[in-house]
């Protein structure tokens, strides 16, 4: 009797792990175009940090005072542009140049699409090794990775400084939103 409980217990188990596997699969491997309430970030994504060299702005709720954007920091980089189930797009700044301006519109942006794509900013004075990946040599500067991949960077270094509603629209477009 024990046997076939155990055995039972451990069809049951199967079966669950099976199951999660393919809800994880049917939820993260097609191309983004429905509404997702919210985005789990909470994988690779640590406390709430303004100070961090790298931090995901993430829609929440502001302690029972409404929702809106929150700074986390990002804890491991590799996971979050992997796994992330829309597209991200890394904002590059740097912390030793104050009144930028920028900041406040990918912000609003943040606030907006929340549930269709990850905006993340990073310090290229902290996060040099990236920034050096990715090339950045005057920020602002933005990348748009989709499932790991590059999909777009735009180049502060090309001369061309888009205003705030050209930038959006480059965005947009380049993490396909509609």
């Amino acid at each position: 009797m024990i046997t076939n409980r155990t055995q039972h217990t451990g069809s049951i188990g199967l079966i669950t792990a099976m199951l999660l596997f393919v809800l994880l699969l049917a939820g993260g491997c097609g191309s983004y175009g429905g509404t997702r309430e919210s985005v789990d970030t909470s994988l690779y994504l640590g406390d709430y940090s303004y100070n961090a060299p790298m931090t995901a702005m993430v829609y929440e709720d502001l302690d029972g005072e409404g929702e809106g954007i929150l700074y986390r920091e990002v804890t491991d980089y590799d996971k979050m542009i992997a796994y992330s189930p829309v597209p991200v797009c890394i904002y590059f700044y740097s912390s030793l140049r104050a009144g930028q301006g920028t900041t406040s519109g990918i912000e609003d942006m943040a606030e907006y699409y929340h549930d269709k794509i990850l905006f993340v900013s990073a310090d290229v004075d902290q996060m040099q090794e990236l920034a050096d990946h990715f090339e950045v040599v005057v920020v602002p500067d933005f990348v748009i990775l989709n499932n790991g991949a590059l999909k777009a960077h735009y180049a502060g270094q090309s001369g061309e400084l888009l205003d705030g509603a050209d930038l959006e629209t480059w965005i947009l477009d380049n993490a396909n939103i509609s």
